[in-house]
C-alpha cells in the first residue's frame, strides 16, 4: 500500500469526516480539523506566521493521517529562520496497527518541508508523538510548570488532578474545612514570595492591541535569548487579534520607561479535568529584558491577583523567566510541557552554542494557549 501526503484541499474534506470517525470508533477522542482552510492560523498575503493542514492518503484516497505545520520566524543568536513547528500528528495507526507506520511517513513528510522542525505540548513523554521524537532522536526536553494558589481553600475543593483517589480528596477536603491547607500554601509561597516593594513603581496599563511600541520592546530585548520567536508587532497581531476578547494585554512600565508586556487569561473552568471549576489566570506569553522579567512577572501577577483568580499558571523555559516566577512565589510542580528539536534544529543551537535553558518557550508559543 503506498501513501501518499498532500496539502489537504475541499477534496479531501469528506475523507477526513470520515477519518474522524474510525478514530472514534476506534476509542480516540482527538480529531482532526474538518476544514481545509486553517481555522487559527491560516494563510494569507504578508501574514508573518500561519498554519498548512496535510492528509495522508492511501491508494483509493481513502485518509489514514494528517498534521499541521505552522510556519514562523525564529531568532537564534544573530540569526533569523524559518522553523515549522509539528502539531497535531493523527494516525490511524493509533486504532488499526495495520497503519502504524503512518505517524512516522507523516514527520518526515514534515522535516522533508521544514528541516528546522519542533513539537511542543504532548502531555508527557509516553504519549505516541513524544516517543516518535525520541526514537528520531530529538532533542527533547520538559519545560517547567510553575503555579501559584491564590485561593488555597477552592484549589483544595477543586484540584481534580490531586483529588484522584478517596484518600486524596479527604485529606483535600479536610484541609480545606479546617483552613491548614489556606494556611500551609500561604506560607510556603510568602517564604518564596520576594516581590520588592520597589514594585509599587511598576505600574501596568491594559491595551486592546499591540503598537509599534511592542517592536520597541523587541528590538531592545532579543538579544537577550539563544532562541525565540519573533515577537514583532505585526506576530503579536496575528497571535493575540484584537477582535479576540479572551486575551488580557498589559504594557508593564517603571516611571516613564517601558520594561515589557505580558498577555494572559483569566478563564472560568467548569468540570476541567485538571482544574475542576476553579477560575484559573494564566501568562501566556510576555517580553522583557532578561534583567527585567521579575518586574514584569511580578506586575501581572499582582494583576490577576486582584482580578480575582483562583490559582495562576505558567509554563516558562528560560533560566531568567523560570527565575521570575519563583521570585513572584510561585512554586514549580510536575509538567507534561515538553519540547522536541529536530536533529538539523538540535546542530544548529548546537553550533550556535544556545542551550537548552537559553531557549525561550512559553504557552504563546507552539500551538497556542490551548487548554487554558
Amino acid at each position: 500500500m503506498s501513501i501518499t501526503i498532500t496539502e489537504f484541499t475541499a477534496d479531501h474534506l469528506e475523507a477526513v469526516v470520515h477519518f474522524n470517525e474510525r478514530l472514534r470508533s476506534g476509542g480516540m477522542h482527538t480529531q482532526f480539523p474538518e476544514s481545509s482552510v486553517p481555522l487559527w492560523l491560516p494563510p494569507a498575503a504578508g501574514r508573518p506566521v500561519y498554519q498548512e493542514y496535510f492528509v495522508a492518503l492511501d491508494d483509493e484516497a481513502v485518509v489514514r493521517g494528517a498534521y499541521i505545520l505552522k510556519h514562523q520566524d525564529f531568532k537564534i543568536k544573530d540569526r533569523v529562520v524559518s522553523v515549522g513547528d509539528f502539531e497535531l500528528p493523527i494516525s490511524e495507526g493509533t486504532v488499526d496497527r495495520k497503519y502504524s507506520n503512518i505517524a512516522s511517513r507523516l514527520l518526515f513528510n514534515a522535516i522533508g518541508r521544514q528541516p528546522l522542525l519542533y513539537g511542543l505540548g504532548m502531555g508527557g513523554y509516553d504519549e505516541a508523538v513524544a516517543r516518535l521524537f525520541t526514537a528520531a532522536r530529538w532533542l527533547m526536553f520538559t519545560v517547567p510548570f510553575f503555579f501559584k494558589v491564590i485561593h488555597p481553600t477552592r484549589f483544595c475543593r477543586n484540584i481534580t488532578i490531586l483529588r484522584r483517589s478517596p484518600l486524596k480528596r479527604i485529606v483535600l477536603d479536610l484541609a480545606a474545612w479546617t483552613g491548614l491547607g489556606w494556611l500551609g500554601v500561604k506560607t510556603v509561597q510568602a517564604i518564596r514570595d520576594k516581590r520588592m516593594a520597589a514594585a509599587a513603581s511598576v505600574t501596568v496599563e491594559s491595551v486592546d492591541e499591540f503598537g509599534p511600541w511592542a517592536d520597541d520592546i523587541w528590538e531592545a530585548c532579543g538579544d537577550d535569548y539563544g532562541m525565540i520567536a519573533l515577537r514583532s508587532c505585526d506576530v503579536l497581531r496575528v497571535l493575540y487579534p484584537r477582535e479576540d476578547p479572551r486575551f488580557i494585554r498589559l504594557k508593564v512600565h517603571e516611571g516613564e520607561r517601558l520594561l515589557g508586556w505580558a498577555v494572559m487569561l483569566d478563564t472560568q473552568m467548569s468540570k476541567h479535568r485538571q482544574f475542576g471549576a476553579m477560575r484559573v489566570g494564566s501568562f501566556v506569553d510576555g517580553l522583557a529584558s532578561a534583567s527585567d522579567a521579575g518586574k514584569v512577572v511580578s506586575a501581572a501577577t499582582t494583576h490577576l491577583e486582584r482580578q480575582g483568580v483562583d490559582l495562576i499558571v505558567s509554563n516558562q523555559s528560560h533560566a531568567a523567566w523560570c527565575s521570575a516566577f519563583g521570585a513572584a512565589g510561585f512554586l514549580r510542580g510536575p509538567s507534561n510541557f515538553l519540547f522536541g528539536g529536530s536533529r538539523k534544529l538540535a546542530e544548529l543551537l548546537k553550533s550556535q552554542g544556545v542551550e537548552s535553558d537559553q531557549i525561550y518557550l512559553n504557552r504563546g508559543d507552539g500551538d497556542g494557549p490551548i487548554n487554558l
